[in-house]
Order: C-alpha cells, then structure tokens, then sequence
C-alpha cells in the first residue's frame, strides 16, 4: 500500500458501492429506483432528454418523469425512464426536449434468458420502461433547441458529415468513432467489429482521447516553435489548461461515458503532474482517475465500459512496469526499418497487455473473444488515428467548398478502408472462441494471469498455483 496509496481511497469506495448495491440502497445517495408506482396505470407528465432511438415497430425515448397524476392528485417525481412510443405515420412524433401527457405503467423488466433487464435499467439511473400506444400520448409543448445538451450538437455534427456527402456505413462509422453517435451502425457492422477484435474503436474511449490529446499536444507544439511571450514554466502551465479544457469540452461531447472519462481524467491528471515536473503516468494514476469518477458517478463500477477500459489500462500499466523489457530500438537503431519496427513492437506488446487484462470480461460479458486482435489493431488504429485527424480537419475547415469536397472525399475512402478491412479480418478462418464463462471463472483467469506473470518475474513455483487455478477452470466449464 506504500507504492499504492490510492489503493487506501479506492478499495473501501469500491466495497461500500457494492454494499449499497446488493442491500437495494440507491447507490449515488440522491435518487432511489424503487417506487410506488412501479407496475400501475397512472398519467405522467415527461420530458424527452434525448434523440429517440428507432426500434421495429416502436421509437425509443429516455424521458425524465415530471409529474404523476393519480385521481385528484399530482405528484411531482424526478426518476429517468425510458419510453417505447408506437410508431404512427398520421402524428408527429416527439422530439427531444418536448413535454408530453401519456398513460402508461413503467416496469421494472424480466429476466431474457441470462440477462436481467430490470438490473440493467437499475445500474443506469432507470426505474423502468413503459410501452405507450400511438392514441395513449398527447404534446403538453414543444421544447426549444438546449444549445446545452451534448446529444444536440452531436446530431448537429453528424448532419455536417451528411451534408459533406459522407452516407450509409461510412456515415455511421465515422459518427460513432469521433462522437460516440452510434445510433446508425446496423447490426451485421457492429458483429464484425466485435469479432475483428476492434470493437473499441466504435465505442469512443481512451483510444480516441488519446488521438485527440495528441492533436492538442501537436498544435501546442507547433506555436510552441514561436518565441514565447512568458516564460517557459508559464508556458507549460497555460498549455496544460488549454489542453485539460478541450479535453473535457470532448468529453462532454461524446455524451460523458465512463471510458472517455476515465481517459480525460487520466489525461487531466497527467497534465498536472506535467505542469508539477511529477511523473506523469503510473498505476497511482490510474486509481486516482477510478477514485474520482466512482466518487460522483458510482453506477459507473456496474458499466461494461468502465471495467473494461480499467482492466485494459491497468494491464498494460503493471505489463509494462513488471515484465522484462526488450530494446528493440538500440537493436536496430541503425536499420532504416528503424521506425515501422518499433511501431509493430509498441502495438503488439500494449495489445497483448490490453487482451490478457480484458479477455476474462469479455468471456464473461459476451461469451466470445477475437483470435486476430493483432492483425487488426495493426491497421486499425493508424487508420483511425488518421480518420479522427482528417474529420478535426473536415469540421473545421471544410466550409471551403472545393476543399471541403476534396477532404470529405479521402475521409470517406478511409472509412470504407477501416470497414472493408475490419470485415476481411472477421471472415478468416478461427475469428472468434465462443466460451460462455460465470464471474467465478472470470475470476479464476485473472488468477491465472497473475500467477503467470510472477512465475515469469519472480519464481517457477507459482506455475503450480497457475495449473491448479486453470485446473479449477476446465471443471467448472464442464458443469
């Protein structure tokens, strides 16, 4: 715990989380999912707070509930919810920011198969979903445009992408890898990303942060080579606030989810040890940055995204802290195939660090994980990189109505590269291993890797607690 004091803030937040969770305490201490009116009829007054989602046959809205009318009585409620409309071409359909009147009974949802729906809407803040047929809802107001909500200028940017020509998987692929809209993306893209191996390049996470934050530092650097008006030590300090400001304002872009925020916080917290001349990046780091999201956004600890994107960091973190390391650059500094060498070295290792200290999860989760993972981060996160620099430069830029075109072209055959290449990768032969594991089997694999890692650092006694953890692995996945 002396290398690790933030372990002594971490671990006891952590464990009084999961208390309140399983004695049904609400979690964040402001807002409880357990209602009265849970599973009843009742009129609601409620607020559309999002874009609606198109479903089959229904539109998909999260409401906030206003008021409850109950006989003579209105009640004032604050709970978040969401709400299935039925399609119905003859009426305008809500949008976001609007008030509406509708009848309906929220419920809490049934397990489908192994998946507990009412649980899921519990960890995200919902107390429910209610069904509500085409005649059962009528408009109380139109909303005004919220310049304020992230969603808006999301849908806005998205637009600006359309209009520069970019359509269909192209459009949705780059919405969802530079704003986190991923509404667009169809279900036949979204398998092959997850089975290539690169489905974190969807989901806006430190990956994207990272490429943003090196734009930044670009840019920065760029005036940098200009004489500084201040000195040095001021300088430094003002490019990092001008950095953690636009990180956040990405941030709040992206619509806050717990990846992205975890990395701005990361990048955040390693500016001011920049600004302090402290080290910047370490496991005390990574837990300070766990420490202050759980601190205000405790539902996080439950979010798929939040555990893996701490599992995958702290991987490499303590991968590239404890396992020998080799110098591949002193080797062949001389080679002209100096650069790309190094390049492949740095993608493989981080990416064999990031899959051992996600690959349990993701078993558990999704009952399935990539066996070409390598193959594709070697193209796909240059690609990205580029695609994200390119719509930076599309969005600002692209007002230039030759330029415009021009730029919007290539950002449009990087995509359809990053997609053609992402499906390539999913049709070779062994993609995939499908194991369907319980969260005690998930814990046993940790153990093993652990137990690896200090069989190889420290003593060749611990393989003997590694096959008898793997051993206790095979006989639960025989039951």
């Amino acid at each position: 715990m002396r290398r690790y004091p933030m372990a002594v803030l971490l671990l006891p937040l952590i464990v009084g989380i999961l208390w309140c969770h399983f004695v049904h305490s609400p979690i964040d201490l402001l807002q409880s999912t357990e209602v009265k009116y849970l599973d009843s009829v009742h009129i609601f007054k409620v607020a559309v707070r999002d874009f609606p989602r198109e479903c089959k046959k229904t539109w998909q809205y999260e409401v906030d509930i206003l008021l409850l009318q109950d006989s003579a009585t209105i009640i004032r409620t604050h709970e978040r919810a969401y709400l299935y409309i039925h399609k119905d071409s003859l009426r305008q359909m809500p949008e976001m920011g609007d008030t509406l009147w509708v009848q309906t009974a929220f419920r809490r949802g049934q397990k489908i198969g192994d998946f507990d729906y009412g649980l899921y809407l519990r960890r995200q803040g919902l107390i429910g979903s209610g069904y509500v047929p085409s005649h059962r809802w009528t408009m109380a107001a139109q909303g005004k445009t919220d310049y304020y909500n992230p969603r808006y200028w999301q849908y806005r940017l998205r637009e600006r992408y359309r209009a520069f020509g970019i359509e269909e998987d192209e459009l949705a692929t780059l919405s969802a890898l530079t704003l986190g809209y991923k509404e667009d993306l169809d279900t036949s893209l979204k398998r092959s990303f997850q089975r290539a191996g690169a489905a974190h390049i969807l989901a806006v996470s430190g990956l994207h942060t990272g490429i943003i934050y090196s734009v930044i530092l670009l840019l920065l650097n760029v005036f940098g080579f200009y004489p500084p008006l201040y000195e040095e030590k001021g300088r430094r300090i003002v490019n990092g606030v001008v950095c953690i400001i636009l990180l956040w304002g990405y941030a709040l872009l992206t619509g806050m989810t717990p990846s992205v925020v975890r990395s701005v916080v990361m990048f955040s917290l390693v500016e001011i040890a920049r600004m302090a001349y402290r080290q910047p990046v370490s496991l005390n780091t990574v837990m300070a940055a766990a420490f202050l999201i759980l601190a205000f956004r405790p539902n996080d600890l439950f979010s798929v995204s939040f555990q893996l994107s701490f599992a995958a960091v702290v991987a490499i973190v303590l991968g590239l802290e404890w396992l020998p390391k080799i110098h591949l650059s002193q080797r062949m500094r001389a080679s002209k195939w100096h650069k790309p060498l190094i390049y492949v070295w740095e993608v493989v290792v981080v990416s064999l660090l990031a899959q051992l200290g996600t690959m349990p999860l993701c078993l558990y989760y999704f009952g399935q994980t990539s066996n070409w993972f390598l193959l594709t981060n070697l193209v796909v996160i240059p690609l990205a990189w580029l695609i994200v620099v390119v719509a930076v430069v599309l969005l600002t830029i692209g007002w230039i109505p030759q330029v415009g075109i021009l730029i919007a072209y290539v950002e449009s055959w990087l995509v359809k590269g990053l997609n053609g290449y992402v499906t390539w990768v999913e049709q070779l032969p062994g993609a995939v291993t499908e194991i369907r594991t319980s969260w005690q089997m998930a814990v046993l694999l940790y153990v093993a890797i652990a137990t690896g890692v200090l069989t190889l650092k420290h003593s060749r006694w611990w393989l003997i607690a590694t096959g008898i953890t793997l051993a206790d692995f095979c006989y639960l996945y025989t039951l």
